[in-house]
C-alpha cells in the first residue's frame, strides 16, 4: 500500500522547486539562452561601427578647432605687416616728404609763419640777418614774397611760445614747427640748439622724426 507523503513533506518539495525557479536574491533566473552562430559577427560590426563614428567625430572636432586658428593667424600676419610697412616707411609716416606751405590750409600756413617769428625771436639776437634767414626759410618752403605778413607780424607782437605749441599741436604741424625751430635759428649757437631741441620734446617728436628733420631743414 503506497504511503501518502506528509505535508512536511510536501513543503519541502515545493521550497526545492522554488529555490531552482527564483535566483539568489528572490528575482526570477534568466532563461538560459544559446549564443547564435551570428551574434560575434554582429557585435564585432557594432564595435567597428561605434569605433568609426567616435573617429569621425573626432576628426569633425579636430578639423573644426583648425578652422578656427587661420583667422587668428590672418590678423596676426597682417598686423604684422602693416607693423612692418610703418616701421620702415616711418619718415614718410612721420614727417611729410616735402614741407610746403602751399599744401597747408591759409591758417595753417599763417600759424607756422608766425611761430617762425617767435623761434628768431626766442633763439637769436633776433637781428636783421635772423630774420632774413628765416624769410629765406620760408620762402623756400612756399611762401610767396609778399605772403609774409604773419610772420613780420608776429615780429612785431609775438604771441607766448607756450600758446603756439600748443595750437601747433593740436594741428598736426609738429614736424613744419619743429623744421622752422632749426631753419630759423643757428643751432650751432648753444641758445640755438636747446631751443630745438625744446620744441621737439613739447611736441612730442620721436627721435627718427628729428633725424629727419635735421638733416633736411638744418642750415
Amino acid at each position: 500500500m503506497p504511503t501518502t507523503p506528509s505535508r512536511a513533506g510536501l513543503l519541502a518539495g515545493l521550497r526545492h522547486l522554488l529555490d531552482r525557479r527564483l535566483g539568489p536574491g528572490g528575482e526570477a533566473a534568466a532563461p538560459h539562452r544559446r549564443a547564435a552562430p551570428g551574434d560575434a559577427a554582429l557585435d564585432s560590426t557594432q564595435d567597428a561601427t561605434r569605433d568609426a563614428t567616435q573617429d569621425a567625430a573626432g576628426e569633425t572636432g579636430r578639423r573644426d578647432r583648425r578652422l578656427g586658428l587661420p583667422q587668428e593667424i590672418l590678423d596676426r600676419s597682417l598686423s604684422g605687416k602693416v607693423l612692418d610697412g610703418w616701421l620702415q616707411n616711418r619718415h614718410q609716416v612721420l614727417v611729410p616728404l616735402t614741407l610746403r606751405l602751399g599744401r597747408l590750409s591759409p591758417d595753417d600756413a599763417a600759424l607756422v609763419m608766425r611761430f617762425t617769428a617767435v623761434a628768431v625771436l626766442n633763439a637769436t639776437d633776433g637781428g636783421d640777418g635772423a630774420r632774413r634767414s628765416a624769410e629765406r626759410w620760408l620762402r623756400e618752403i612756399g611762401a610767396p614774397g609778399d605772403g609774409l605778413g604773419p610772420f613780420a607780424a608776429a615780429l612785431d607782437s609775438p604771441p607766448p611760445l607756450s600758446q603756439m605749441l600748443a595750437a601747433l599741436r593740436a594741428r598736426d604741424l609738429a614736424p613744419y614747427a619743429y623744421a622752422a625751430a632749426v631753419a630759423a635759428v643757428d643751432t650751432r649757437e648753444p641758445a640755438g640748439r636747446v631751443f630745438a631741441s625744446f620744441v621737439a620734446i613739447r611736441l612730442d617728436l620721436p627721435a627718427d622724426a628729428v633725424r629727419s628733420i635735421d638733416r633736411r631743414a638744418r642750415r
